[in-house]
């Protein structure tokens, strides 16, 4: 019998379409360093950020923690961050996590 490894899921994308960026993928442990790397591709503007999350499929931890870390950053651009078709799974981590309100999920 043959084990096969996880493999990771690293797949997130990120697409700016006028005033909203698709997210679509894992956003976890395994897809932040690359995405927080990346952020600058897809988070560039100075006003509101946008980001739509109907088609983020996994959520972790570590996907929370950069929201937040993404949050704190834009305010200190005086922008702000606006989270649209936010899954049960991220709702439920924010919850657990205290961070409800902080992320606007209420």
């Amino acid at each position: 019998m043959t084990m096969q490894s996880e493999q990771p899921n690293t797949e997130l994308t990120f697409r700016a379409e006028q005033n909203l960026v698709h997210v679509a993928g894992a956003l976890n442990r395994d897809s932040v360093p690359k995405a927080w790397q990346e952020r600058h591709q897809w988070a560039a503007g100075k006003e509101t950020l946008a980001l739509d999350l109907s088609k983020v499929n996994a959520v972790d931890s570590a996907g929370l923690a950069m929201l937040i870390q993404l949050k704190a950053e834009l305010q200190t651009q005086q922008r702000k961050l606006t989270l649209h078709n936010v899954n049960k799974q991220l709702v439920a981590f924010a919850a657990v996590s205290g961070v409800t309100e902080l992320l606007s999920l209420s």
